[in-house]
């Protein structure tokens, strides 16, 4: 589902919904067109470190930076970076809160799951198929910002004690994320 939908859950907001929208009514028929129309979502990550980000966003999680500001300054504080046809903002310490989650969709969440494992990504959850027909997993970023990554289920409907975060790694967050993770989908 390449280029399909990307949903950023900021403060509890879905924008952008494809896979889930999509399971859950059956499509939306009804669209904005015209100058009025979006035509991106481009998530903004409150970073500590844009430096850190980038190294860690690039060389784990694997995506790519585009560009970085200010480019004739050693100490950037904004930067942009992309894995495939989505854009995501890095703003050192600014322009929002932490954690945020995104809701990122693939079309083979298992082999990303075994690509990010081997790089030492921290898995929150492994993949996992949802009631709702995704197939889900969570990964964290040095920030604590989670990647909620979705494609097309395996044809379970996971309830399981391991599919609600039983076997996930330890973290630094809390109860919330798993609370927030099993109500709003």
């Amino acid at each position: 589902m390449k280029g399909h939908g990307i949903a950023a859950i900021v403060a509890g907001i879905v924008i952008g919904v494809s896979h889930i929208a999509t399971a859950h009514e059956g499509g939306h028929e009804e669209s904005v067109s015209g100058s009025t129309a979006f035509t991106a979502v481009t998530p903004i990550l409150n970073v500590e470190s844009v430096e850190a980000s980038i190294a860690h966003y690039t060389s784990v999680l694997g995506f790519k930076k585009n560009w970085d500001w200010p480019a004739e300054e050693e100490d950037k504080t904004f930067a942009s970076i992309s894995n495939g046809e989505v854009t995501v903002f890095l703003s050192e310490k600014g322009q929002g809160a932490r954690p945020v989650w995104i809701y990122y969709s693939v079309d083979n969440v298992d082999e990303l799951h075994e690509k990010l494992a081997r790089a030492g990504a921290e898995i929150r959850q492994k993949p996992v198929d949802r009631p709702w027909g995704a197939r889900e997993m969570l990964v964290a970023d040095r920030d604590g910002h989670i990647l909620r990554i979705g494609g097309p289920s395996n044809g379970g409907h996971g309830e399981s004690g391991e599919e609600h975060g039983e076997g996930k790694k330890e973290h630094a967050g809390s109860e919330e994320d798993d609370d927030r993770e099993e109500g709003h989908h």
